[in-house]
């Protein structure tokens, strides 16, 4: 039996092979643009929250560690945060990486020194979580094995940050931010998840547990000898930043220049340069409407 093929046929054929084809150009272009994205977002995330800026001692050597944090309880040493297998986090998969950003356990299931911010962590958004993975994976490995953290007795022994853990629940104050305004909402979002401003501008315990990771009060020096002070970012117009507007801190967090024309000093130098002024006007602005509102007292 012989099979006629009608140019009816052929040209539903041809047309349905050009369709696949369109939408498979499509497919490609789509998601391309999405991991492109992806992947620029994450750059961005990545330093915006800190990572460049506290696992990066050498910038020829991005995120392969080795920054050292002096504190009152001795020295703290950045790890390698590129995915070489050996030194690096290659072996871990996107759960365990959300596991020690929002818990703050690592894969063996260590818990982390609370010089890891994972208690501002632990409120990022899954896709963002996602996106700083992504952009590590992409980025150059580092085969660096960074020394051990240099710490006095007894913050030396590690068993003892499970006892802190259950003090630090009971004392670390998550309190939910409601409003309707969605800039607002996106800028409590960046200062207290993201840039995790709280980290260094809220006052703390003697166990240096955050009291209250809303109050941006600022807090005084840990240590005579440890310049770890940081200013009251809150909106009190005397004691605070509420007698700037917005634009002076989008500038101030794009450059670091204060409204009266002096420049910034100490860590907020690198946190500006290494970190903010990665983000863009927009949510620099959403960061400055929230800390000029009733929420930021």
């Amino acid at each position: 039996m012989v099979t006629v093929i009608t140019n009816l046929e052929k040209r539903k054929t041809n047309f349905l092979l050009k369709l696949n084809y369109t939408l498979l150009i499509f497919l490609i272009y789509f998601v391309t643009n999405n991991l492109a994205f992806s992947k620029e977002r994450g750059q961005i995330l990545a330093h915006a929250a800190g990572c460049f800026g506290c696992h990066t001692a050498n910038k020829d050597l991005p995120y392969s560690g080795g920054y050292k944090i002096n504190t009152k309880y001795g020295t703290f040493i950045s790890p390698n945060i590129t995915f070489d297998e050996k030194n690096g986090i290659g072996k871990w998969n996107l759960e365990e990486f959300t596991r020690a950003l929002k818990h703050g356990i690592s894969p063996k299931g260590v818990p982390y020194y609370p010089v890891f911010p994972y208690n501002w962590y632990k409120e990022l958004k899954n896709n963002d979580i996602n996106d700083i993975y992504n952009y590590l994976r992409s980025i150059p490995i580092q085969s660096i094995k960074q020394s051990n953290h240099k710490l006095k007795f007894p913050y030396n022994f590690r068993a003892l940050l499970w006892m802190r853990s259950k003090i630090e629940y009971i004392f670390f104050s998550n309190n939910q931010f409601n409003t309707n305004n969605e800039i607002e909402k996106q800028g409590s979002y960046i200062v207290k998840s993201i840039v995790h401003c709280g980290a260094c501008h809220s006052p703390r315990t003697f166990l240096s547990i955050v009291k209250n990771k809303n109050d941006l009060s600022g807090r005084p020096k840990s240590h005579k000898k440890i310049n770890d002070e940081a200013p009251n970012i809150s909106n009190n117009k005397t004691k605070g930043i509420g007698s700037w507007d917005e634009n002076d801190i989008v500038f101030f967090l794009q450059t670091g220049f204060k409204p009266d024309g002096d420049y910034v000093e100490g860590h907020m130098t690198g946190i500006i340069e290494d970190g903010t002024s990665y983000l863009s006007e927009n949510e620099l602005k959403a960061v400055s409407k929230y800390l000029l509102s009733q929420h930021n007292k």
